[in-house]
């Protein structure tokens, strides 16, 4: 799950980095469409011939045997997002989709401004310059991606073994509480503060943000896999859940937090 998840939150920390060297050496806007277009056509390609279906049972051949109506109907249950929205009824489905929502805050308002923030405050005057401060959150994830399923899987099996080899999918979950409740929350005051109040240099704000993206790696492993187990044959109407959430609020974070810097500060 976390070699899954690099993919996914790796591209938001090195994206502003490369786009920061386009648009530093290139002479047209038209390069970043270009390098996004080859990245897509790269994923399609790579998904078509490499990646293998693993589908036991394919939904579109229960199709073949109904009349157009009841087709029609059945193609919009299928992609209805009721079946996923209705899984907030149940609360321990809401509360990992609101964990997992709160890790995607806590990334896009620390990524979204960091070239209003730390330009003004390093006296960064280049796009490559400050996208090279996304580097730090992005090699945490690297490292996050390496541990953050090991320390999961560590600490299921250990409540496991205590509980007599009875297994529950909370078991997880216990693993994202040190840095939910203390790393990741230090990390972003130490973050702040040394913006604020301008001290530390570049090393403690960069060492920051390094400290907050192996945190997050280490805990969104954990809420994709609960969602996997907690509900049997649910699996993909859960994470669809969780990942509604997540998004929802990451697209909240990134039209929110320059206004609120703006008005409040950094620190």
């Amino acid at each position: 799950m976390g070699w899954f998840l690099t993919g996914t939150l790796v591209g938001p920390a090195f994206g502003p980095f490369l786009g920061g060297i386009l648009v530093t050496c290139s002479t047209s806007w038209r390069s970043i469409f270009w390098l996004q277009t080859g990245l897509a056509a790269t994923g399609v390609l790579g998904v078509y011939f490499v990646v293998c279906e693993t589908a036991h049972h394919l939904k579109i051949n229960d199709l073949k045997s109904l009349s157009g109506k009841k087709r029609t109907l059945k193609v919009l249950g299928m992609i209805s997002p009721i079946r996923v929205l209705r899984l907030f009824q149940f609360f321990n489905i809401a509360l990992v989709a609101f964990g997992s929502a709160s890790l995607t805050w806590n990334m896009y308002s620390l990524l979204t401004p960091v070239r209003y923030v730390l330009n003004p405050r390093f006296k960064l005057d280049s796009p490559l310059l400050s996208g090279l401060f996304y580097l730090a959150p992005g090699f945490g994830y690297l490292v996050g991606t390496f541990g953050g399923g090991h320390w999961a899987d560590m600490m299921a099996k250990r409540w496991i073994k205590k509980r007599g080899g009875v297994r529950i999918p909370e078991d997880r979950l216990r693993s994202t509480l040190p840095f939910m409740g203390a790393i990741m929350p230090g990390s972003m005051l130490v973050y702040g503060w040394s913006v604020d109040r301008e001290v530390g240099g570049i090393p403690v704000p960069v060492i920051a943000m390094f400290v907050q993206g192996v945190a997050q790696l280490f805990c969104f492993p954990s809420y994709n896999t609960y969602c996997l187990d907690v509900m049997p044959g649910h699996g993909a109407e859960v994470a669809a859940t969780n990942f509604f959430a997540r998004y929802l609020v990451g697209c909240i974070a990134s039209a929110v937090v320059l206004p609120a810097v703006e008005a409040v500060g950094i620190g």
